[in-house]
C-alpha cells in the first residue's frame, strides 16, 4: 500500500488564478495527457517524467479516488532516468585498448561508447524516482514532499503544463497566511517585520556565545566575573525587593 513520505524537507509553492477543481472527474483526466510513459526499451539516454496515482505508478489509470489524501488531494509524479553506466564503458574501453596495445584515439573512444549505447541501453532498466505532492485546493497551497532543485524545477513545469498557471515558491509568511488561521492570528501575521542583523559576520555571535560557554566550563573569568561592586549590590537590591513583596 503506497503512502506519502513521514520524514525528509517539504517545499510549500502557490498559484495565483484558477485550476479544475480537484473533486470533479476532469481533475483526475487533467492528469492523463501527462502521464509518465515508460523508457525500459529506450536505446539512448533519456528522462522521462510524468504524472501517476499511489494506486497505479505506471501512468495507464488515473481515478479520482486514487487521489484522496485526506486533508488534501494527493499528487504523484514520476522521474526515470536511463543512462549508460560508465563502469561498463570503463571496461570496455580497457579490453579495447589492451587488445591493441594502445590508447584509443578520441574519435575511437566516442565510436566505442556509441557502439556500446546501441548494444547495452535497451538492456539496462532506468533508475525510479516517485515524488508525492499533497495540493490544498481552497488555499491554492501545494506541499511537495521533496527540496531538491531538480524535483521542484520537474515538478513546477508538470504543473504548468498540466494546469497552465505558474507556481511560486511560498516562504514562511506566505505559508502562514494561507494556512488554517483565525482573523485575529492572520492580522498579527500581516504585521510581521524582518529582523535586522547586525552588520557583524553571521558566525561572530556564535563564535562569542561559544567562547564564554568554554571560558565558564573551564573557570575562567567571565564578564559576570568583572562586575562592578556598585552593580552587584545594585542587583542585591533588587532581588531583595521582588522578594519582599
Amino acid at each position: 500500500m503506497a503512502s506519502i513520505r513521514k520524514s525528509g524537507g517539504v517545499a510549500p509553492f502557490f498559484w495565483q488564478g484558477k485550476i479544475l477543481d480537484p473533486r470533479d472527474d476532469a481533475f483526475a483526466e487533467s492528469l492523463a495527457p501527462h502521464r509518465f510513459r515508460t523508457i525500459e526499451n529506450a536505446a539512448s539516454e533519456e528522462i522521462s517524467t510524468g504524472w501517476v496515482t499511489p494506486a497505479d505508478p505506471t501512468g495507464d489509470s488515473f481515478a479520482i479516488e486514487d487521489l484522496e489524501g485526506g486533508v488534501g488531494t494527493w499528487l504523484r509524479f514520476r522521474v526515470d532516468k536511463k543512462s549508460m553506466p560508465m563502469k561498463w564503458l570503463q571496461i570496455h574501453r580497457d579490453a579495447a585498448e589492451k587488445a591493441r596495445g594502445k590508447r584509443l584515439s578520441a574519435k575511437e573512444r566516442r565510436e566505442l561508447k556509441e557502439d556500446l549505447m546501441d548494444q547495452l541501453l535497451p538492456r539496462v532498466l532506468p533508475t525510479i524516482t516517485l515524488v508525492d505532492a499533497l495540493l490544498f485546493h481552497a488555499r491554492k497551497t501545494v506541499l511537495l514532499f521533496a527540496t531538491s532543485k531538480s524535483a521542484k524545477e520537474a515538478f513546477s513545469k508538470l504543473f504548468f503544463e498540466t494546469f497552465t498557471v505558474q507556481l511560486e515558491a511560498a516562504d514562511p509568511l506566505q505559508s502562514g497566511l494561507r494556512a488554517d488561521i483565525s482573523p485575529d492570528q492572520r492580522h498579527a501575521l500581516e504585521r510581521i517585520e524582518p529582523i535586522r542583523w547586525s552588520k557583524s559576520a553571521p558566525g561572530d555571535e556564535l563564535a562569542s556565545i561559544a567562547s564564554a560557554g568554554r571560558a565558564a566550563s573551564e573557570g575562567a573569568p567571565t564578564a559576570r566575573d568583572h562586575v562592578t561592586p556598585d552593580a552587584v549590590s545594585a542587583e542585591d537590591h533588587a532581588r531583595d525587593a521582588e522578594d519582599d513583596q
